[in-house]
């Protein structure tokens, strides 16, 4: 089914297609700034944070490691010499400074590792929120600019040749209407207008026709 259109002015198609690179651009730069974000927060979740406490994990442990030998080597020198256990309180807080800080590493290991795990469904769930948006910007806004600059070159050729048919004809040149679809159009005046009923005062009654006779005289 055809569909008119009534085009009052092309500037205001070139103006659209204007709006819409304007658009375009303004959009994909949002959708990259935040995505560079969110590529940064992965990074240092997925690799910085987890490098840095798996490091610290094995570095607490060999220092839990070491403050425990060392208890137990002051606990067997006392008590050789001695013959009693010694208290040992300097071994015995070094060792609780030890295991205190290796559990801290262990415990910021496992949170690290959630929240990579949470971070990276945050990131599927993103994508496939803006995947209409960078369509839009990379398929649909292109495509539909792509059909204004052929609809406004056509415009554009049409009303150059416009001018030069209508002195051939001597006609003026038409305007050209954009009808959105579904709307009636404008109607259209006729060329040759019928001519206006006579009024009262011209209205007369013709004589009647007469016929002479053999005498001169004529009859009605």
């Amino acid at each position: 089914m055809g569909q008119e259109a009534r085009v009052s002015s092309i500037s205001v198609l070139k103006q659209l297609r204007a709006s819409l690179g304007t658009f375009a651009k303004i959009a994909s730069i949002a959708m990259e700034e935040a995505s560079a974000g969110i590529q940064h927060t992965r990074q240092w979740v997925r690799e910085d944070q987890y490098r840095f406490w798996k490091a610290q994990v094995q570095a607490r442990t060999e220092q839990f490691t070491r403050a425990k030998r060392a208890l137990k080597q002051r606990q067997v020198f006392d008590r050789t010499l001695a013959g009693t256990p010694s208290s040992c309180v300097d071994e015995k807080k070094a060792l609780q400074v030890a295991e205190a800080r290796l559990r801290e590493a262990e415990y910021k290991l496992s949170r690290v590792k959630a929240w990579s795990q949470q971070i990276e469904k945050e990131w599927s769930d993103y994508r496939a929120a803006t995947q209409r948006l960078v369509n839009g910007v990379e398929v649909e806004i292109p495509n539909a600019r792509a059909r204004l600059d052929k609809m406004i070159d056509s415009l554009e050729a049409y009303f150059a040749l416009a001018p030069l048919e209508m002195c051939r004809s001597g006609t003026e040149p038409p305007e050209v209407d954009l009808v959105q679809p579904g709307e009636a159009p404008a109607p259209v005046p006729p060329e040759h207008p019928a001519p206006a009923p006579p009024s009262a005062a011209e209205t007369v009654e013709a004589p009647p026709e007469t016929t002479p006779t053999p005498h001169g005289n004529s009859v009605p």
